[in-house]
Parts: C-alpha cells; sequence; structure tokens
C-alpha cells in the first residue's frame, strides 16, 4: 500500500490552521508526525496525529495517516474508526474505503471488505488492485467463480498484477484445475522472483498434486530467495516427514523452529528430539 507523500499532502493544505498554546500550528504537528512515519516510525507517530486532530477536529489529513499507522501497526479496529471520520469528511475519498476494506480483510469481516473495495471499484473502475483484493476476499468466503470474474478483470487492467495470478491460482485448485493453478502461480513467479510465499505455494500446490519433486523444489527456492522464511523449511521438513527423510526433515524443522515457528517447534520435539531419545535408549540398552 502506497503513503501519502509529503509533497502531494502540503500541496492540499490550503486551509485556515489552528494554533496550539505553544505557537505551533496543527500543520506543524502534523509534519512533525508525517516525517515519523516517513522514518517507518509509525508508534512515535500516533501522538502527532492525535495533537494535529485535538487542534483540528476536522483535519481530514490527520485521520488518515493515523489510520494508516494504525493499519501498518496491526491495530486494525482503531485504524477502521480512523477511515470511518475520513469517509464522513469526504465521502468519495477512495483511498479511505480501500485502507478500511484492508483492514475488515485482516480482521475476517469479508462482507464489509467486499463492501468497500467495491465502493472503491464504483468511483474508480479502472482499479486493477479493488478488483484484486475483492477476488481475494471473495474467495476466501469460497466463492471461487465470483472471486475469478474480479481475478480476471484486475489481470486485464495490469497483466503484471502478481498478487492476483497467485491468488487466481488458489481459486483455480479450489474449482479442481489444478494444471491452470500451477500456471497462474508460475506466473505470479515470473513477474516477482523474490517473493518466498509464492515459492512456498507453488510447492503447496504440487505436493497437493503428489509431486513430491517438484514441490520440495519449490520449498527449496522459497528458502534460497529468503533464508528466514520459516513457511518454507516447516513445509520442507513436513515433506520429508512424510517421505520418511528423518534427518533432513529435523534440520528444516529445527531452523523453522530457531525461526519462531510453532507448529515446526512442536513437529521438531515430537519427531527428532523424542525419537533421538529412543534411539538412544535403545542403543544403551543393547550395550
Amino acid at each position: 500500500m502506497t503513503l501519502l507523500k509529503l509533497t502531494s499532502l502540503l500541496a492540499l493544505m490550503t486551509m485556515h490552521w489552528s494554533v496550539s498554546a505553544y505557537g505551533q500550528t496543527s500543520k506543524d504537528i502534523f509534519i512533525k508526525g508525517l516525517l515519523k512515519t516517513n522514518d517507518g516510525k509509525d508508534e512515535e507517530a500516533i501522538p502527532f496525529f492525535n495533537r494535529a486532530i485535538e487542534l483540528k477536529p476536522d483535519f481530514l489529513e490527520a485521520y488518515m495517516m493515523r489510520g494508516s499507522s494504525h493499519m501498518r501497526l496491526g491495530n486494525f479496529m482503531t485504524a477502521i474508526i480512523d477511515f470511518d471520520k475520513a469517509i464522513e469528511l469526504d465521502p468519495k475519498l477512495t483511498k479511505a474505503y480501500n485502507y478500511r476494506g484492508f483492514c475488515y480483510l485482516e480482521r475476517n469481516d469479508l462482507r464489509r471488505a467486499v463492501d468497500d473495495f467495491s465502493k472503491v471499484i464504483e468511483m474508480k473502475p479502472d482499479y486493477a488492485n479493488a478488483y484484486e483484493s475483492r477476488g481475494y476476499a471473495k474467495s476466501l468466503q469460497r466463492k471461487h467463480e465470483e472471486a475469478m470474474t474480479d481475478y480476471n478483470k484486475a489481470i486485464e487492467l495490469n497483466p503484471d498484477l502478481h498478487e492476483a495470478f497467485n491468488h487466481r491460482g488458489w481459486s483455480k485448485l479450489a474449482l479442481g484445475d489444478t494444471v491452470d493453478a500451477i500456471t497462474d502461480m508460475n506466473r505470479a513467479i515470473e513477474i516477482d522472483k523474490e517473493n518466498p510465499v509464492y515459492h512456498d505455494d507453488l510447492g503447496k500446490v504440487y505436493w497437493t498434486k503428489g509431486d513430491i519433486k517438484e514441490a520440495q523444489k519449490s520449498f527449496g527456492q522459497a528458502v534460497k530467495v529468503d533464508a528466514n522464511f520459516s513457511s518454507g523449511y516447516l513445509h520442507r521438513g513436513q515433506l520429508r516427514l512424510e517421505t520418511e527423510k528423518l534427518k533432513p526433515a529435523c534440520k528444516d524443522l529445527e531452523m523453522a523452529a530457531q525461526l519462531g515457528d510453532k507448529e515446526a517447534t512442536d513437529l521438531y520435539n515430537s519427531n527428532c528430539v523424542e525419537r533421538a531419545g529412543e534411539e538412544e535408549s535403545t542403543e544403551k540398552a543393547a550395550e
């Protein structure tokens, strides 16, 4: 999601600015918060946006930026409240509906997410990302045929929209079209080769198809492009457990566990630590 740029925001600010007791205007305080967000310091930015809004309760851009900061911090309900206020102040603000849709998506409120992305499409019918986002929300509702229509439109508008290819692949898989699912996921990888999620997803589809060799290759590529991608190690470890390759499986599970994956930790403890202890006991008994 693209942040509002400092220059474009300043161009909008031609209105009256309220002044604090210390002589700072709401604009001055807002810009301090904006500079914090530009440095990736959202937690530090929020108090500045709070103060700017206290001084100017109808400060649209401050609500948008505060909502964006809360969204990036994972405070989705708080972000929604800010986007609600932004929409109240400007019912035609496309970005507010779009961001609120993402927040609803994160909260698994899929109906409201679809409604917001539909509103974005109504106001901006050539915006490919809105179709992709609505398609994804519909796929999570298991409305894969409807999702396919949105993905197709998104790709028509932007043939390089890799997210649409990846998500369309999952919908095709759900509809039983494994071959085309793989084609779409490979296309997503062609566009964005350095995204480990796409390699990992492709591996899961190959695994579902029973192509163990290609699945393992894809999981390996996922951790090659990102050595800290725990899911790739986890899934390759699970695959190796399934094919009774214990030693390399344990190595993968241990790596994923070190990266903080709880499922990998449980699998490592039950399949590697406990089994190693049993083997050691057997060896001592044999002596």
